[in-house]
């Protein structure tokens, strides 16, 4: 079969996750998005509808009044962004914020969209509001995020750890063992700090004003320079061995 053109893969985007391609037409779709990241983008997010869809069917899902399936359908906005710490990649589901992620791709969002049953969408509209918020803070403009956070995707646990942390105010600093007494778990300092490492939301969730009992520093998911321009802005310092 001869190479297919992005048209060609978007065309049959439907036949493919009906499952009623041969296995030559699906080979030649697999060659075209080995190299091509936006038709890659755009049949993940086909099988993610696909999927959602047959959920939704299995429950007897009932379509709105005057609308379709797919008005029901939880869709993640994202963007890219520019902040002085690089680029950060940001979505928004209905629920809130759910993503900041440092130099992160597109096909990483759209695969977690996957894996978490919902549907990508490239947004820039929808995730403006959040995006400015982010700005703000970068400017020295803000001190407090006024945004809802979704953290629907992580454990029990690492929700407890992310709510006692949101409480941490601008320009304070706490330890992992302060926020292991707050859960009410003081000898799950280890944990805390593995489920600070899985924060979805750094920033806004401010992972970064946690440090280590010593005083010094600790890890940051986006790595030490990142953790130390931030408590820079606000005006933090530390030791630095």
């Amino acid at each position: 079969m001869q190479e297919l053109s992005c048209k060609d893969v978007v065309d049959r985007i439907p036949a493919l996750v009906a499952g009623d391609l041969g296995a030559e037409a699906v080979a030649a779709i697999d060659r075209h998005t080995a190299t091509c990241a936006a038709c890659a983008r755009e049949v993940a997010q086909g099988r993610a509808l696909a999927g959602l869809l047959d959920q939704m069917a299995e429950r007897s899902a009932v379509a709105p009044p005057g609308g379709s399936l797919l008005d029901t359908l939880p869709i993640v906005a994202y963007d890219r962004i520019d902040s002085p710490v690089g680029p950060l990649l940001v979505a928004v589901s209905p629920r809130g914020l759910c993503r900041v992620d440092y130099g992160g791709t597109e096909a990483e969002i759209v695969a977690w969209a996957e894996s978490q049953r919902l549907v990508s969408r490239h947004d820039p509209d929808a995730v403006r509001p959040y995006a400015t918020q982010l700005q703000e803070y970068f400017a020295g403009a803000r001190q407090h995020f006024d945004l809802q956070v979704d953290l629907a995707a992580v454990s029990p646990f690492t929700r407890r750890v992310l709510e006692a942390t949101a409480q941490v105010p601008f320009g304070r600093l706490v330890t992992y063992r302060d926020i292991a007494r707050i859960i009410g778990q003081p000898g799950a300092t280890r944990a805390v700090g593995n489920a600070l490492g899985s924060n979805p939301v750094p920033i806004v969730v401010p992972c970064h004003r946690v440090v280590r009992s010593d005083g010094t520093i600790g890890g940051y998911t986006g790595g030490l320079a990142i953790k130390w321009h931030l408590l820079a802005i606000e005006g933090v310092t530390l030791p630095t061995v």
